[in-house]
């Protein structure tokens, strides 16, 4: 079902478009004498005219001034006539803020601040450039507002990350606090809030929830009443995405409110031999890599469902980071090694005495304001050179060969940061040591492992019987995170690590 709207004024604009996109109920005149027609014909409908004040008794979402000579006398009218003024909109502001899809008015906003202020927001994601709509080139918005009088501004101390895929103005850095002209660029950031606000077809709305599934706890979407979007987004199965949806009456519009409400947390403590672990929270699980069929010693292992436990003497705990990846559902995920450990202290250092390992209300605290916890940056000089003096010049050199090959043919725009993280930068996040949110993880894995697999294909282990060279593929593995998060935009919060004897 299309918008409704009533049109006031019997001028050209009435008449030039043919309004196939909205229902007309009604036409409003300041002279309802006997030379004003009783009805004019619209879209081959009969639509009645009638005086501002009976204009008041028929449903609609806005009056569109269709006599732009008269403007400001027929805006005048409907104002007195107790119609509310932000229904009153002129034929221009229509066809290119209305029917062009941005639905904006004052009261709204009222309310979303309201909801921000409510919730606790501190980190909003504004896909459309909503507040650029608004009344103010500024982050004040208050006594605007004719309904919802909370009297709120936005909050100055409130994170609005915007995305402007065309137009940006520069002025509307006085409301974002910054703006991003590709969602792409931010897809594995978190927020608190996701802004989906202009009206879009069903699909659109899907694939928007889709790409940047994992990465808000909240959203809000803004759909037509009673669309064909209204009723498919209606009928999708949340509960199976692990989101709470509401639905809320806005001015013009129907609001859907999603709440992701799952926080599972496990953080998996590889372990390659017996070690008498220290006494940890409940969210770390012990789990044995390169368990491969055999009988262990104790512990779960990365061999069962979906898993390359196999290859463990060739990858080290890329194993079980696999089997992490593709076994376990938590929303919350990260590692941690038989005799290394986060500790919540300061990042002074790469390594720490502590004993205060990270439990699961301070990493969800560190994941709120960061993107991925990882060990503070090992500085053990040119990462090259390290491997040269550790495998020999010869053999790094034609693993590199390998290796480069296959980043550019699995993902070559990550060739060059490749290359940059090998030999220009003289530090690193060492172990494979981390906690992100899924989607995070997912996105690393996602392009971690088709590298590490292919390589590993390319390579005849029977030639290298020994470690380190056996090995290679592990620690080229685990030299792979520089160059994948120098092409991210992820908030790093690094921690030292406790290392056992």
């Amino acid at each position: 079902m299309s918008r409704k709207i009533a049109l006031f004024g019997l001028g050209d604009e009435l008449y030039n478009d043919d309004w196939d996109q909205e229902t007309i109920t009604a036409v409003g005149t300041h002279s309802t004498d006997t030379s004003t027609p009783k009805t004019v014909d619209i879209n081959h409908q009969s639509i009645p005219v009638v005086s501002a004040q009976e204009l008041k008794r028929f449903p609609f979402d806005f009056i569109v001034i269709t006599d732009s000579g008269h403007f400001n006398n027929i805006y005048l009218t409907c104002a007195k006539a107790q119609i509310p003024q932000f229904k009153i909109i002129s034929y221009e502001t229509y066809i290119y803020h209305v029917r062009n899809q941005v639905e904006y008015n004052v009261d709204d906003e009222q309310s979303l601040l309201k909801f921000i202020q409510d919730k606790q927001i501190q980190r909003v994601l504004d896909l459309d450039l909503y507040f650029a709509d608004g009344v103010s080139t500024t982050r004040n918005r208050t006594n605007y507002a004719e309904l919802n009088t909370y009297g709120l501004s936005i909050p100055t101390d409130l994170e609005l990350i915007g995305i402007a895929e065309k137009n940006y103005w520069p002025l509307w850095d006085n409301i974002y606090s910054r703006v991003y002209h590709t969602i792409d660029n931010i897809l594995l950031q978190h927020f608190d809030l996701l802004l989906i606000m202009k009206i879009r077809p069903v699909d659109e709305y899907i694939a928007l929830i889709n790409a940047t599934y994992g990465s808000w706890k909240q959203a809000i979407i803004q759909v037509e009443k009673d669309s064909p979007a209204h009723h498919a987004l209606r009928n999708l199965d949340y509960a199976g995405l692990n989101l709470k949806a509401t639905w809320k009456q806005a001015q013009n519009t129907l609001w859907l409110l999603l709440e992701y409400d799952k926080q599972s947390t496990e953080i998996y403590v590889i372990c390659h031999k017996p070690y008498e672990l220290p006494k940890l929270p409940p969210i770390y699980h012990p789990i044995h890599a390169g368990k491969n069929g055999t009988e262990g010693f104790g512990l779960p292992g990365d061999d069962t469902e979906e898993n390359i436990s196999f290859l463990n003497p060739y990858i080290n705990e890329l194993t079980a980071i696999y089997w992490m990846w593709k076994n376990s559902r938590a929303e919350i995920i990260g590692t941690a090694h038989y005799r290394r450990f986060f500790v919540n202290e300061p990042a002074d250092n790469y390594i720490s005495s502590s004993q205060n390992y990270l439990d699961e209300p301070t990493i969800h605290q560190m994941l709120k304001t960061h993107d991925i916890i990882l060990r503070r940056s090992i500085p053990y000089g040119n990462t090259e050179d390290c491997f040269r003096k550790y495998m020999g010049y010869d053999f790094y050199e034609a693993a590199k060969k390998i290796f480069l090959e296959v980043i550019q043919e699995v993902a070559p725009d990550y060739a060059k940061a490749f290359l940059f993280a090998l030999s220009r930068h003289n530090s690193g996040h060492a172990f494979n040591m981390f906690i992100t949110r899924r989607h995070v993880f997912d996105a690393y894995c996602s392009w971690l492992f088709p590298i590490v697999l292919e390589a590993a294909n390319r390579i005849d282990f029977t030639q290298l019987s020994e470690p380190p060279h056996s090995r290679i593929i592990g620690f080229m593995g685990e030299a792979l995170l520089m160059p994948w998060l120098l092409k991210q935009r992820l908030r790093i919060q690094e921690l030292p690590v406790a290392e056992l004897e």
